[in-house]
């Protein structure tokens, strides 16, 4: 929704209404808001984040209402109630993600109306994953139990992160929440930052990750057509793809929630500056990320029982994230690869030794893992790895292979440009340890301008829109 023309006249009301209705009524619009944008994109989903809404602050106030009766006695109670929730959500999440999956695995034919009703609901893998440690968070207390529905409501279904996140934790963000009577329209810092984060999302996305798109989509769809070197670039591409779409709705979204005064989780830091996969982990997705650490990983025993224990609980910790991004055996596979990089990692970083290139092997494991995460099954991504090492290599075809995937010329030049501007942006950064938003709000206010006009003219110019196109739909919005 973010890259259609609903999205700004949208938002352009919320933003109105905000400034213009009375602070206390701010946490109600902003709610209110983000279940009209829910039920916009779907009815169905509206109906289950309210459901979920509800149970989750219920159980929250049922927790800690336990936890405080069991004080000194023990706490068998609240524990045994705060696994059933848990259980519950992960029950219910896995029931939406894997049930079609399932369905279609045995010779039942399920009617349309069931295959139908299981379809993920929007934003469901993101929501959960903050009900589920919002409840643990009160048995461990390390928060307590949110009494006010709105501001609970809001936390799971605040409209720029529902979709595809980033991930909150409630301590974070239920806090701004109750401090939005203080936010002015008038702070132009505020309301530059918000504007450069969400250029340089729309950049990433519209110019990039969508420019990208046609190309990678006809070569994964037919990678017998293909030579080793065009299969090659396909997996370049969609390494880029994945994460300027990925990225570039996260920047939208924090700069979406900082006009409002809210300020999101960083969920990218640069992720291919890492120099390994434990430093890539550090720097991608790191909301989920820190969520599988803290809610799978240390309840596991962490690296505290020996670095065979260790080992282990990493592959399970990619397993679940994994599986966590869908169903299918590619996702597994992926999730897999990911553990066997990481447990790589441990041992070699255990033994003292050090890689040369460990930025570019970084690279390349991430690039050829990313195959399998992009295609429609695990024997698609096998074949598509098969064809990387046997097409062989036909230059003679090049310029019609070029010319199909509609990337010649002016448009190959683009592509690379921007990409460029990426990987530039995200070195440049790195090595200040800020992001570029932050980096921009520090020049003067002519630099600042014209960053401003480089990047509008660059959207409107080489961004993909308009009659005759369909906008690609942010590719974390099907997880």
């Amino acid at each position: 929704m973010f890259v259609t023309m609903v999205f700004p006249v949208f938002l352009g009301i919320v933003v109105t209404l905000f400034f213009l209705l009375p602070v206390k009524r701010r946490p109600v619009l902003l709610l209110l808001s983000s279940y009209v944008f829910c039920g916009w994109i779907d009815l169905r989903g509206l109906a289950v984040l309210l459901f979920i809404s509800l149970v989750t602050w219920r159980a929250g106030i049922r927790i800690e209402s336990l936890r405080g009766k069991t004080r000194g006695r023990g706490a068998k109670k609240d524990r045994g109630f705060t696994v059933f929730m848990v259980c519950f959500l992960a029950a219910v999440l896995c029931v939406y993600k894997f049930g079609n999956y399932c369905l279609s695995h045995v010779n039942w034919q399920a009617p349309q109306a069931v295959t139908a009703g299981l379809a993920m609901p929007v934003g469901m893998s993101f929501y959960m994953f903050q009900a589920i440690g919002y409840l643990t968070d009160i048995y461990k207390e390390k928060s307590g139990a949110e009494k006010n529905f709105i501001f609970l409501g809001c936390y799971l279904a605040f409209f720029p992160k529902l979709v595809s996140g980033p991930i909150e934790r409630e301590q974070d963000f239920i806090p701004q929440l109750k401090g939005l009577y203080r936010v002015k329209f008038g702070d132009r810092g505020r309301l530059s930052t918000a504007f450069t984060y969400m250029l340089w999302g729309y950049f990433m996305k519209m110019v990039v990750a969508d420019r990208l798109a046609g190309a990678v989509n006809r070569i994964f769809a037919a990678p017998e057509s293909f030579d080793s070197v065009w299969l090659l670039v396909g997996a370049f591409f969609y390494t880029m793809q994945i994460y300027c779409d990925f990225a570039g709705y996260s920047y939208i979204a924090i700069g979406c929630a900082k006009i409002f005064g809210i300020d999101l989780a960083q969920n990218f830091k640069g992720p291919y500056c890492a120099e390994s996969i434990t430093d890539f982990w550090r720097r991608w997705h790191i909301s989920l990320s820190s969520w599988l650490r803290d809610y799978l990983y240390i309840p596991l025993g962490g690296n505290r029982k020996g670095i065979v224990r260790k080992c282990v609980n990493t592959v399970i910790v990619f397993l679940v994230c994994g599986m966590w991004h869908g169903a299918g055996m590619h996702y597994v596979l992926w999730g897999l690869l990911h553990g066997i990089y990481s447990v790589a990692d441990t041992l070699i970083r255990k033994s003292g030794r050090k890689i040369r290139g460990g930025r570019f092997l970084t690279f390349v494991e991430v690039a050829f893992a990313w195959i399998f995460f992009r295609a429609q099954s695990a024997r698609e991504a096998v074949s598509y790895v098969s064809g990387i090492f046997t097409a062989g290599i036909h230059p003679e075809n090049w310029a019609e292979t070029a010319k199909l995937l509609q990337i010649g010329g002016i448009e190959a030049l683009v592509i690379a440009v921007g990409i460029a501007v990426v990987l530039f942006i995200d070195e440049f950064c790195n090595a200040r340890k800020l992001n570029l938003p932050v980096l921009i709000q520090k020049k003067e206010n002519a630099a600042r301008y014209f960053i401003f006009y480089l990047l509008i003219i660059a959207i409107f110019i080489f961004g993909m829109y308009g009659p005759g196109y369909h906008a690609e739909q942010f590719i974390y919005m099907q997880f």
